[in-house]
């Protein structure tokens, strides 16, 4: 290839990147510097960090406006302020790059909405600050809804929304600043920058109702939650498959930008830096994501003191260090784009997801009831579990649409409203089929009904699980054992008329199915995915874990559900995107070990290829292996006979 061939082909390449409607992007923070105070704000040389990013094929940047730099006085603009915002833009366009602007955001170090003139008074709340915020976003949104630069409004980010105390609060305070971007720019989307899951764990706020008003929804992983859910490494286990969850919980009818895609803390080496990036980026691609936002660029350079501790709202950690030296992680990202361009939309559609996990809706019930601690961790298991049998999974909650799917999980609930039942007892009987495990307490007289069992009462605490398998090859290939799990309930079950597939080591039944109308009801005596989440999750028994993952994936197939992909690595995700001529295979190692994982499809494989380009390599079967590195990914184009 000549030198002026190799350079129209890079030509091509970024063409390719810049086209996708696959944002890639970054937050780029006011200071990066803890000595420095808020008048600080963007007053730095923000070459490097552009020409680095635009390298990396990252062309969308999140900035973050300065309420406090911007009106010093009421109704008094600083106009330089308006002028370093116009140098970010212009820079951004000098790279061919897009900006997100967050008009209200907080990260506990810029003070970048706290007003001296705002006398303590709450600016998601107060009617005069409102109205000062409405100037505010309109003026700014006046200065560049002509500037092809931006890309997008974001109202506020996710620190500065816990300050909300309830629904209606952010809801209101949503629709007047949504209202006001409206009547000055029409076209640009606009988003609040908060995921539900996360606020409500964290603030008790149910925040979908103000999310739904938007043209995107958010996923965003905190700190906080990371601990609550999946504490321990971040390579490895169930904060692997995180992101991905609440990527899932968050999907609606609104595209999803996964927000916040990093470390949270400075504990971690460089490697495992990078590989977490990874894993939270192919996991995003692979579940439905609109888009990325990483955490930071440069990380933030602290004062010296020891200890050391900062607001997990105060993002540390970036993609170069203090010096500006970029990681491994921003070539990670750079390697990532090139796999994103190529999976278009237009031409690949991904798998649909038959199957989807039920989060009831007793998450959100207040204390004494225990749902809501609970409740969201069984339903993160019961995902690893189906992800684990390689199925295309979605989560759902109770109230959304269920004719979509053909099998429904539902992990370890204590009840569920008399609506719900009636629309999954209309789902079985309609053909589709359910997996439940019983939650504690009474059971709904339903259970009679839809599984064919009589609950005779709940046996209490239990510190082993016994299976014996009573009919084999009813719910796939099952095999007896007894393992040390903690179990806070398990259900006495009478017979209903349904068949028992596997009892515990007295006899009483662990595993029963059901056959109603023209779907099949599936009923687990014990909450495992709850004991699973409340026990060691790195350490749960293998034989648990196999006996979810079988009757999962058992369920699925006998509902047309199955895998699209078959895999032998429970550890590797998969996903599919299907085109006409050609599909591509995504595989992503959750495990911090090398594994080579081999692929069963249903049609001959003519050839493999990596789908960021290269020579194909002749199949000719439907098996064949894939190599994957200690977190590491694989993107392949398949071409059939």
């Amino acid at each position: 290839m000549s030198a002026t061939d190799e350079h129209s082909s890079k030509d091509v390449e970024n063409a390719i990147v810049r086209q996708a409607e696959f944002p890639i992007g970054i937050d780029l923070y006011p200071l990066d510097e803890e000595r420095r105070g808020w008048a600080d704000w963007y007053d730095r040389d923000m070459e490097p960090e552009f020409s680095a990013l635009a390298d990396a094929r990252v062309w969308l940047v999140r900035i973050f406006v300065s309420w406090k730099y911007f009106e010093p006085q009421v109704g008094q603009y600083d106009e330089d302020a308006a002028g370093r915002l116009d140098a970010i833009l212009d820079m951004a366009s000098a790279h061919d790059m897009k900006v997100l602007v967050s008009l209200f955001a907080d990260d506990r170090l810029a003070e970048m909405t706290d007003v001296p003139w705002g006398k303590r008074r709450d600016p998601r709340t107060d009617d005069y600050l409102i109205q000062r915020e409405i100037s505010l976003a309109q003026r700014v949104v006046n200065r560049y809804r002509a500037h092809p630069v931006v890309w997008g409004w974001e109202l506020a980010n996710e620190a500065f929304c816990t300050g909300f105390k309830s629904e209606s609060d952010i809801e209101r305070w949503t629709t007047m600043l949504r209202d006001a971007i409206r009547e000055v720019d029409v076209e640009r989307p606009v988003l609040l920058g908060v995921d539900p899951e996360t606020l409500y764990r964290t603030t008790g706020v149910d925040a979908r109702g103000a999310i739904d008003m938007n043209e995107y929804a958010v996923s965003h992983l905190t700190a906080p939650y990371r601990v609550y859910a999946a504490e321990g490494p971040v390579t490895s286990g169930p904060a692997t498959y995180l992101e991905g969850f609440l990527l899932r919980a968050a999907a609606r009818d609104l595209p999803v930008l996964v927000d916040g895609v990093g470390v949270q803390s400075l504990d971690f080496s460089l490697a495992e830096e990078a590989a977490s990036i990874r894993t939270s980026l192919y996991s995003a691609l692979m579940n439905g994501a609109s888009g990325v936002m990483v955490r930071r660029y440069r990380d933030l350079e602290t004062e010296k003191r020891e200890p050391y501790f900062r607001d997990p709202f105060e993002v540390l950690v970036g993609v170069a260090d203090v010096e500006g030296e970029v990681k491994p992680s921003l070539g990670e990202i750079k390697r990532f784009a090139r796999v994103a361009a190529r999976v278009d939309r237009r031409r690949y559609q991904p798998a649909p997801e038959r199957v989807a996990v039920l989060m009831p809706a007793e998450r959100y019930e207040p204390l004494p009831s225990l749902a809501g601690l609970y409740g969201p961790r069984a339903c993160l298991q019961a995902y690893i579990g189906a992800k684990e049998a390689h199925l295309p999974v979605d989560v759902v909650r109770e109230g959304d649409e269920l004719g979509a799917h053909h099998a429904l999980i539902i992990p370890s609930a204590m009840k569920l409203s008399p609506g719900t039942w009636s629309e999954v007892a209309a789902f079985v009987q309609g053909g589709g089929s359910v997996v439940m495990s019983y939650g504690g307490g009474d059971t709904d007289p339903a259970v009679r009904e839809v599984f064919g069992i009589e609950f005779l009462g709940d046996h209490g605490v239990r510190r082993t699980v016994s299976c014996r398998v009573a009919q084999p090859g009813v719910l796939g290939e099952l095999c007896s054992f007894d393992a040390r799990l903690e179990l806070p309930h398990f259900a006495l079950l009478g017979h209903g008329g349904a068949t028992i597939v596997a009892t515990d080591a007295t006899g009483s039944p662990l595993l029963t199915v059901n056959q109603y109308g023209q779907g099949k009801a599936v009923y687990i005596a014990a909450p495992l995915e709850r004991a699973l989440a409340q026990g060691d999750p790195w350490a749960a028994p293998a034989a648990v874990r196999d006996l979810l993952r079988t009757v999962y994936e058992s369920v699925a197939r006998a509902a047309g559900a199955g895998p699209i992909v078959d895999c032998d690595t429970p550890e590797v995700e998969v996903a599919v995107f299907m085109g006409e001529e050609d599909d591509i295979v995504i595989a992503l190692n959750h495990s911090p070990e090398a594994v080579t994982a081999m692929l069963s499809v249903e049609r001959v494989v003519a050839s493999v290829a990596d789908a960021r380009g290269g020579i194909p390599a002749d199949v000719g079967g439907k098996t064949f292996g894939v190599p994957l590195a200690s977190n590491g990914a694989a993107a392949l184009r398949l071409s059939y006979s």
